[in-house]
């Protein structure tokens, strides 16, 4: 058994859900979609409409 994990947490739900306590908050992190520049110029559209789509996801949850 590990006496520690690193792991990156959102809401906490799953630590509790486990029994698990929070210890030191080592960093704060945020999510980034990334696209190569041509990729970027060519599929704008696409890139943007998954980008929104991701963001609603998120918010709902």
């Amino acid at each position: 058994m590990s006496e520690a994990i690193v792991d990156l947490v959102s809401t906490g739900r799953t630590l509790k859900e486990n029994g698990l306590v929070e210890v030191d908050t080592l960093f704060q992190s945020t999510a980034r979609l990334i696209a190569h520049p041509l990729s970027y110029r060519l599929n704008l559209d696409h890139l943007n409409d998954l980008s929104e789509q991701i963001k609603n996801s998120v918010s709902k949850s």
